[in-house]
């Protein structure tokens, strides 16, 4: 049998009610016993007999009045809580014998005048002794056990609890089902939603509050859903811009080289074929880390030293720059902790500094400080910049600067902003080196290493 939501809330109030059922018979038994342990419901009565007996001289009229009295008393006490102990009397005339006796050998008892507890043969008993002008009289009260009060609360109280529960299971369960109608309802237009062809908001009417929260989460759920998606669609489509090219000039290469009359022809052919197949598999590459760096996935965050990341990224960078008559430059302390992704920062200084060696600078640093309570990276060139007007083109993809024949992707940028939104990093564009070239900023925040 499935577990359901309606059968649980209605196990749960169910117990609810067990549990106050017994806290009412508790109650209810507490204030008997209490009540029972310290007055007689004899009592008022025999008080008022006594001034009625007294009126009487005959022993027989007497007699006659207190057995009418205590039977009347017992039938009473029968209904009440039957199966309980009769009350026991003793007359006795002012000054003189006993009269009359009902229900045990009392002659031995003696209880002092009013209302007292006396135990006989081991059970508890209500005492009423009372003086008249000719009379004298003695009311013992035998009280309840525990055992039989309790099955006289359960019989009076568990009778009309039980009575009340179908009335209450039905109850329950048609509220039960009136109050997840409208979950059933949600859930029926969640079924009927068709995800491949439309993944806009339900925008549900849900007048709940207890439902709210779920209508918004599911339609940020479907928003999640198309940012990814359309983020596949854009590196699909990217991906396929950025090859047609590549793949084409490969094609025209290898076409030279099939057709080429000469060793030398060829032999150019050749080269162009393997420097195009270099530039592709790059592209490739490049096409692969921006699709690992999608913002809305995350990996695992480690304490890593960002000046040891840092000095290892100018290291990599360091034949090439030598090829190129660049110097790199490392400015900051020698240990910086931070707790975070390693790929992504390095992703980002990797690229921020090939950027900077392909396009004319003779000079390339490498600063890492503190900055409010977190840590600033930034990377400066002194080549030949990038105007104020095209700051907020550098990151689209394939965007490539003019004014030089460098060959490139136009990715690397790309990498580094979706990089930095990986990180939740600002990123922005600043001033170069000596009044020249272009410098990226990158604040990490201030994440602490962990321990």
């Amino acid at each position: 049998m499935k577990k359901t939501l309606g059968l649980r809330l209605v196990a749960a109030l169910l117990l609810a009610f067990a549990l106050i059922s017994v806290l009412v018979i508790a109650m209810n038994y507490w204030n008997a016993r209490t009540q029972l342990d310290k007055q007689s419901s004899a009592a008022p009565l025999a008080s008022v007999l006594i001034k009625s007996l007294d009126a009487l001289d005959d022993a027989e009229d007497a007699t006659a009045v207190l057995q009418a009295f205590i039977a009347e008393l017992n039938r009473v006490r029968q209904e009440v809580v039957p199966g309980s102990a009769s009350v026991s009397v003793r007359l006795e005339r002012h000054g003189g014998g006993t009269v009359y006796e009902s229900g045990r050998d009392l002659r031995n008892q003696t209880a002092p005048t009013g209302l007292s507890r006396l135990d006989i043969d081991g059970h508890p008993h209500v005492a009423y002794s009372a003086q008249g002008q000719r009379w004298n009289l003695l009311v013992l009260e035998p009280l309840l056990t525990d055992l039989e009060l309790l099955e006289w609360l359960l019989g009076e109280v568990g009778m009309s609890l039980l009575i009340a529960l179908p009335v209450l299971l039905l109850t329950l369960w048609l509220a039960v089902r009136s109050g997840l109608r409208p979950l059933r309802q949600f859930s029926q237009r969640i079924e009927a939603l068709d995800t491949r062809r439309d993944l806009q908001p339900l925008g549900a009417d849900l007048r709940y509050a207890e439902l709210q929260p779920l209508g918004r989460a599911f339609d940020a759920l479907l928003a999640r859903l198309r940012e990814h998606l359309a983020l596949e669609r854009a590196f699909v489509h990217d991906a396929a811009h950025g090859l047609r090219t590549p793949l084409a000039a490969l094609s025209a290469q290898a076409h030279v080289l099939l057709g080429s009359p000469d060793e030398a022809s060829r032999a150019a052919a050749a080269q162009a074929l393997q420097q195009g197949l270099q530039r592709t598999a790059h592209l490739g590459q490049q096409l692969l880390d921006l699709s690992a760096l999608d913002p809305t996935r995350s990996g695992d965050a480690q304490d890593i030293d960002v000046c040891e990341l840092a000095a290892g990224v100018l290291l990599d960078a360091h034949a090439d720059a030598k090829r190129r008559s660049v110097t790199l430059a490392l400015e900051g302390p020698e240990s910086l902790a931070w707790h975070g992704e390693p790929l992504p920062l390095q992703s980002i200084l990797q690229n921020l500094v090939d950027n900077a060696l392909r396009y004319g600078a003779t000079r390339v640093e490498l600063s890492i400080e503190q900055h409010q309570g977190g840590i600033r990276l930034a990377v400066r060139d002194n080549g030949p910049g990038i105007a104020p007007a095209l700051h907020t083109q550098v990151f689209e993809r394939f965007w490539r600067g003019t004014g030089h024949d460098e060959p490139g992707t136009g990715l690397g940028l790309t990498i580094v902003a979706q990089a930095a939104e990986r990180l939740h990093a600002r990123l922005w564009l600043d001033e170069g080196l000596d009044g020249r070239g272009v410098g990226f900023v990158l604040d990490l925040g201030g994440v602490q290493p962990e321990g």
